[in-house]
Parts: C-alpha cells; sequence; structure tokens
C-alpha cells in the first residue's frame, strides 16, 4: 500500500488529497474506528515563510462529517500515537457532536489561522491574555501607534475622531495590517526616525529616546511567552519584536529642590482651614509617599492613627499598581495628630471627599477626586513645584528624605518598591555632602609646623 505524499500532496487542495489517498485504500476491511484507518490518512501539513515550503513536523488529520470537514493538528510525530488520536477525535465528534468535541480537544488542537492581521492578533491576545482591562488598551494602543507609523498614517487626523465615525474608519486600517508586515527591521527604523524628529537639543533627544522605549517596551509586552504559545494564530517567524533593541529606561535621578519643612509650614497656613481635602492630599503625598491612585482610594478604615500605621490595600473601589504595592506604612505620631483632625467620628468613606463616584472597572485613567488635585498642583506650582506631576514630586521627596534619615534600603520599604535599583535610579537623592577635602591639599607647607 503506498504511504500518502507529504510537501507534494499540500500544493494541491485538501479535497484533490484526499481522493489520491483514497484511491490507495482497499474499501473493505477497517472500520472508522480502528486506529489503522487513520494511519494511512495521516499528513503532514504544509506552509509559506519567506517564498519557501515549510512542512509542519507533528501529523495532522482532516475529518469529514454531517457535511462538514475540519483539519486538526495531532501535536505528535509518532505515527501510531497519531492515529489512535485522529480515531479519538472521530469518534468524539460523531458521539458528542463538533462542538462538544473541539472543546474537548483544546483549540489549540485545531490548525491555527495563517497569516492574521494585527485586529486578530489583538483580538486572540484580549481574550488569552488575562491582562487588565486598561493594561491591555494601553499596550494595545502603543501597538497601534507603531502600526500606523510604520505604514504613514501614524499622523492621520482621523484617529482622534471619535464622534463622526472617522476613528473608526482608522481603526479598521490598522487592523488589517498582516502581522508578518510588522518586523523588526521596520521597528528600528521606526525607533530611529522617531527620535531624529525630535532631535532640537540634548534634553529634548533624551525624553524622546525614553518616549520611543516605552512604545516599544509596552507594545512588546503582548508578545509575551506567557500566552503567545495559547493563541491560535500561526504567528510570525521569528516574531516582530524579535531582535529590536529596547532599552531600559533611564530616568534623570531626582534633586531635590524643595524646602519640605517650608512647604509643611506653608499648607499648614494657606490650606489646613480652606481646603482641607487639598491639605489631606498633600500630606499624604509628601508625608506618607502616597501615590496618586493610593491617594485617590485611600479610605478612613484604612487609617490607623492609634497604630501610627496608613494601610495601604487593594479594595473594592481601588486596585494597586503591583503586589508590593500593598503594605502598612509608618508615620511619625506629629504627623498622625496632624490627620487625625480631620478625621470624622465615623470613620467611613473615603479620606478625600469628591461628588464623583469611585469606578473601579473603568478602562481609561480616572480620579475620584481629580478636582482636589488639580488645586492642589496649582497650589504647589504656586510654591516653585514645576514637575509635570506634582503631586508624584512630594512622594519622591518623601522618598528622598527618608534615605537621608535612614538610608536606602529604608526608602525602598516605605515607597514600596519592588527592588533597591528602582529605587537607587529614580526616586531617591543623597543629601549628605560629598566633597574632596581639598583643604588638606591646598595648605601651604610653610604653614605646617
Amino acid at each position: 500500500m503506498r504511504q500518502p505524499k507529504t510537501i507534494g500532496q499540500n500544493l494541491k487542495s485538501g479535497q484533490e488529497v484526499v481522493k489520491i489517498q483514497l484511491a490507495d485504500l482497499p474499501r473493505r476491511g477497517v472500520a472508522k474506528t480502528h486506529s489503522d484507518f487513520w494511519k494511512v490518512r495521516l499528513e503532514r501539513r504544509c506552509y509559506t515563510h519567506e517564498g519557501k515550503l515549510v512542512e509542519v513536523n507533528e501529523w495532522s488529520i482532516r475529518i469529514q462529517h454531517l457535511g462538514r470537514r475540519k483539519g486538526f493538528a495531532l501535536g505528535t510525530n509518532n505515527k501510531d500515537a497519531a492515529a489512535i488520536k485522529a480515531r479519538d477525535i472521530y469518534l468524539n465528534i460523531v458521539a458528542k457532536g463538533w462542538d462538544a468535541a473541539e472543546a474537548q480537544y483544546n483549540p489549540e488542537m485545531v490548525v491555527r489561522r495563517d497569516d492574521p492581521t494585527v485586529g486578530d492578533f489583538l483580538a486572540a491576545v484580549d481574550a488569552k491574555s488575562g491582562l487588565k482591562a486598561r493594561t491591555f488598551r494601553n499596550y494595545a494602543s502603543y501597538f497601534r501607534r507603531l502600526v500606523a507609523d510604520i505604514h504613514e498614517f501614524g499622523e492621520d487626523p482621523a484617529k482622534f475622531s471619535y464622534r463622526d465615525g472617522q476613528r473608526a474608519a482608522w481603526l479598521e486600517k490598522v487592523h488589517a495590517v498582516k502581522l508578518t508586515r510588522i518586523t523588526a527591521n521596520r521597528l528600528n527604523d521606526w525607533r530611529v526616525q522617531y527620535i531624529k524628529k525630535r532631535d532640537v537639543n540634548p534634553q529634548a533627544r533624551q525624553r524622546a529616546v525614553r518616549s520611543a522605549n516605552s512604545y516599544l517596551r509596552c507594545a512588546r509586552a503582548l508578545f509575551s511567552r506567557k500566552w503567545i504559545d495559547r493563541l491560535n494564530l500561526r504567528l510570525p517567524d521569528p516574531l516582530p519584536f524579535q531582535g529590536v533593541k529596547v532599552e531600559k529606561n533611564r530616568a534623570p535621578k531626582y534633586t531635590s529642590n524643595l524646602d519640605p519643612k517650608q512647604l509643611f509650614n506653608d499648607a499648614k497656613a494657606e490650606l489646613a482651614e480652606t481646603n482641607s481635602g487639598v491639605y489631606l492630599a498633600f500630606l499624604l503625598g509628601l508625608g506618607v509617599g502616597l501615590r496618586k491612585g493610593e491617594i485617590d482610594g485611600l479610605e478612613w478604615t484604612h487609617v490607623h492613627l492609634d497604630k501610627g500605621v496608613i494601610e495601604v490595600a487593594t479594595t473594592e473601589h481601588h486596585g494597586l499598581k503591583s503586589a508590593e504595592s500593598a503594605a502598612g506604612v509608618e508615620i511619625d505620631p506629629a504627623l498622625a495628630k496632624e490627620i487625625g483632625r480631620f478625621k470624622p467620628k465615623v470613620s467611613v468613606g473615603f479620606v478625600i471627599e469628591s461628588n464623583s463616584p469611585a469606578r473601579p472597572n473603568a478602562n481609561l485613567r480616572y480620579y475620584r477626586a481629580e478636582p482636589t488635585f488639580q488645586k492642589l498642583y496649582d497650589w504647589l506650582r504656586s510654591k516653585g513645584v514645576k514637575s509635570d506631576k506634582p503631586l508624584h514630586t512630594l512622594r519622591k521627596e518623601f522618598g528622598s528624605m527618608i534615605n537621608q534619615h535612614f538610608g536606602l534600603y529604608a526608602a525602598m520599604t516605605a515607597l514600596r518598591h519592588a527592588d533597591i535599583g528602582t529605587t537607587s535610579s529614580h526616586y531617591t537623592s543623597n543629601r549628605q555632602r560629598i566633597a574632596l577635602p581639598m583643604t588638606e591639599l591646598m595648605e601651604d607647607p610653610g604653614d605646617i609646623h
């Protein structure tokens, strides 16, 4: 009996392949319930890569039943094992129907879709990755930006036209791009051009390098090995970001230009009585080192003034940046007393009051107490804080002061960082004066008796 052909067969249509195979089979003697029936019908699928025909090493089978025909990858190059699996799939289809059988035999067994688009890929990652909705939205937005720029429609104003339907058309155009067209070479070229366009001075270039790295790093996260092998798509080989240079961002090390004592005194004098919410946000930023979202979601039930601890925890209204963010932050008795002035008798509700409701499932970045934060920004800028994120500057100043008094490890703990490298490279400045004692070198020898 002649064995089925492989690559030669796959140059023909699936129906022609089956006809050739069946012509070589005996018409009687082997039932479909026997693995030998399927053994002679096994085939190895082929696909085209860079103009060459490539044969898959593992066996596949085509099964037809009740007018429906589908191919299955059998996940093995052992012919006996593949035949048994093919028989089992067929028997399940007959006994339980197509849908139930495909559910039992994981969708990963199905031959993967060839030549997927960017839209196919994003839909598959959204279904398989388990990323938070807002995180996926951000990563997908970065990836779309790269795709659009590479194909020279990234500057199309239609991408911002939400009301007239032009953005939907723009998205459709981005999603229709084949994933195979997003190559490492094109991504590297994008990075070079992005930086060149913004290279007007050393500071601008530094910002452009950081931004380009952020775009590439976030988009690359969509291709994580945690889920990439489970996507029901035949992805390009190599993947788009293999060979792409993505440097780790090195943000400028924080240098303190504030007088925290004067800032505390001014805040107490100017905010405590007239804008208690703004004042509390200030205290939680500079005195406790909380992030904006943590201040926004902090509830009085997590403020333990008698123990000198403010608990940062996940609640039904607010999630945390990472697992390391959850901790109890110790506070000084003087600060506990100052915060206690504003604590209600019934310790419920949010510390920073707002008329806006909490939206824990919002896809876009949302802060319930944004009006309060904007007032704090205005006040901080009037005091000389020029940063784009004035509230985060308070957190950095907090870390810098902890570092000064207790050392870098204590600053890492207080800031709730995952590792000390983050604390050292971004958030803390060394306030101790480190200077070579030149007086000893510059003394006139004649002055020494």
